[in-house]
């Protein structure tokens, strides 16, 4: 019989939905709140399978007979933790590969309209005119960035893409978190993982994004795709006894196009014309989503391989237009987002299968075989710098195991700065998962690499490890520091440059701050020049950055020297 234990990050039970009229009532509503919660003696357990292509982004809810959501399951942490549905910028932004502004609205829109749960929207702190429609141009408003990058040009994406997945560095890169909109909302939750606010910077609502975040429970990192995934749910007696119950799950993928869904970068999207090299396309199908009807009380296995609709291709609304031609359903595009697979003697796409009341199956079909129990901590854990981007992870599993346990999937939890991680902390840590096939068995020393870090950083780093059937060991840290990145530039921002060229990351202002260090800085003459630049150039760059004539006047100036500068430094590293 299944033994209720403590679930982990995908155990959450009733997630709270506050009425439509009440926004500000979700300031509260996570404050305080355990990160997971327990299961009650009398709670039924059920399993969903599926199998996701990469880069996916995903949701898992169950819904009540009436269709009203009582239980979200999962969400991945770039839409739970990281706000890509609300963040400041206009919704059809060109992006890139970690990319900070324009509010991803059509990523999960069927899942996010249909919780009937609204946030504060979140809109750009810098009031200038304008300012909304730029990707950037919001120095005045802008805080050291703890995750995303600058934005990249076409060609900057396809290597980042296809070879380094490196972010460029942000020393150099700093962003607009945003405020909220007096009177706005969003479907969207914001992103959670700010852990300070920088007063000379932030708009005060920062410390209120967390807050307002209520799906820390169920954010999970996006599935590494290709390979079998595996939750379990609990689900409340009370709440089987109402009648049927529906699982869903919704599942997207960025820049995913056919001949139906084609979009163009500059015709389709919003280019900034100050900066008309950066950004690039994304739009692509619409979500899908599948569904299941079944009975928690009863002991079965549900499961479809024909999707049940796709959402707005805009994601204005929470709309399911039925299965048509439009939507492809072949190479991992379209419906076949979710893959077709065979496990236990079925074939299928989304599977769920119910425990049922007693819990008394033997699992001698290969369903049902979660027993519950507690999982010892990762021994011997180690870090080890592999490059500037790149740490190596060492690790034991211990051999003393609860009875049929099977190692399913490592995690990795990071956090920028000197402060331990902590469990109350995991909030606000980014994820990186494992899977089985990448971990080293019981009592063997084994090593995970963690990449796409930034040079010069400290990392706080914790490990945990989860069974098949999610239950996660506690959690062990260790912190490194990172080797610098080669050639990066870190220092403070060229102000009028900036001001002139639009941002502190395109060529001209990258010259420009190596002129000063190279150049400047080596004389006393030139170090009284940049300290007068300093104290005086910030209130001109205000008054320059929404004046045309101004900041062209400007270039016209600085642009010889960023000319000399540029033969005198040549190529960037």
């Amino acid at each position: 019989m299944y033994t209720p234990r403590v679930p982990t990050r995908v155990h959450s039970r009733i997630a709270p939905h506050g009425p439509s009229g009440l926004i500000l009532a979700a300031l509260a509503a996570s404050a305080g709140a355990p990160r997971f919660a327990a299961a009650a003696d009398d709670d039924l357990l059920i399993e969903l399978h599926y199998k996701p292509v990469p880069n996916a982004q995903i949701a898992l809810w169950i819904e009540d007979k009436d269709g009203k959501v009582v239980q979200d399951v999962l969400v991945t942490q770039a839409t739970g933790k990281l706000g890509i549905g609300n963040r400041p910028g206009v919704w059809n932004f060109v992006g890139s590969w970690r990319a900070p502004y324009g509010p991803r609205v059509s990523v999960l829109p069927i899942w996010a309209h249909r919780r009937a749960h609204p946030y504060p929207k979140v809109v750009f702190f810098d009031d200038d005119d304008g300012d909304e429609l730029s990707l950037g141009w919001h120095e005045n408003s802008s805080s050291n960035e703890t995750y995303y990058c600058r934005p990249l040009t076409q060609d900057e994406q396809d290597v980042i893409a296809v070879d380094t997945m490196t972010c460029p560095s942000p020393n150099v890169f700093s962003t607009d978190k945003g405020r909220f909109e007096q009177g706005s909302t969003s479907p969207y939750p914001p992103r959670n993982d700010i852990i300070e606010q920088d007063p000379d910077f932030d708009s005060p609502d920062v410390v209120k994004f967390a807050e307002v975040n209520d799906l820390d429970a169920v954010t999970a990192a996006t599935p590494p795709g290709n390979r079998n995934e595996f939750i379990t749910a609990s689900i409340p007696a009370a709440l089987a006894v109402r009648g049927p119950l529906t699982a869903w799950i919704e599942i997207n993928v960025e820049a995913d196009e056919n001949a139906a869904f084609s979009f163009d970068r500059d015709n389709d999207h919003f280019v900034d014309t100050r900066l008309p090299g950066y950004g690039v396309e994304y739009l692509g199908q619409p979500s899908v989503v599948y569904k299941l009807e079944f009975d928690p009380r009863t002991e079965a296995f549900t499961s479809t391989s024909e999707y049940a609709g796709y959402a707005d291709w805009d994601g204005k609304t929470g709309a399911l237009h039925p299965p048509d031609d439009t939507i492809s359903r072949d190479n991992g595009s379209g419906a076949d987002r979710l893959q077709l697979y065979s496990l236990n003697g079925a074939t299928f796409r989304f599977g769920v299968y119910a425990y049922g009341a007693d819990g008394t199956d033997t699992g001698e079909d290969g369903w049902g075989t979660c027993r519950g129990g507690t999982l010892p901590m990762i021994e011997d854990l180690s870090l080890e710098g592999m490059s500037f981007d790149k740490v190596r992870v060492h690790y034991t599993i211990p051999t003393t195991q609860p009875p049929g346990f099977e190692l399913a999937k490592l995690r990795v939890y990071l956090l920028t700065g000197d402060e331990e991680l902590t469990p109350d902390r995991l909030s606000a840590a980014y994820e990186r998962s494992f899977g089985a096939a990448e971990i080293a068995a019981p009592g063997e020393r084994g090593h995970v690499d963690v990449d796409q870090l930034w040079g010069n950083y400290t990392y706080q780093m914790g490990v945990t490890y989860e069974d098949k059937c999610a239950t996660e060991s506690a959690l062990d840290t260790a912190s490194i520091t990172t080797a610098p990145q080669k050639f990066q530039q870190v220092d403070s921002f060229c102000f009028l440059a900036t001001a002139a060229y639009g941002a502190a990351w395109v060529t001209q202002v990258h010259a420009l701050r190596w002129f000063r260090d190279a150049i400047l800085k080596t004389s006393p003459m030139g170090s009284d020049i940049v300290r007068f630049y300093y104290a005086y150039s910030p209130p001109l760059a205000r008054v320059i950055h929404h004046q045309p004539l101004l900041r062209g006047m400007v270039r016209v100036v600085v642009q010889p020297v960023a000319d000399l500068a540029g033969g005198l430094h040549g190529p960037r590293g």
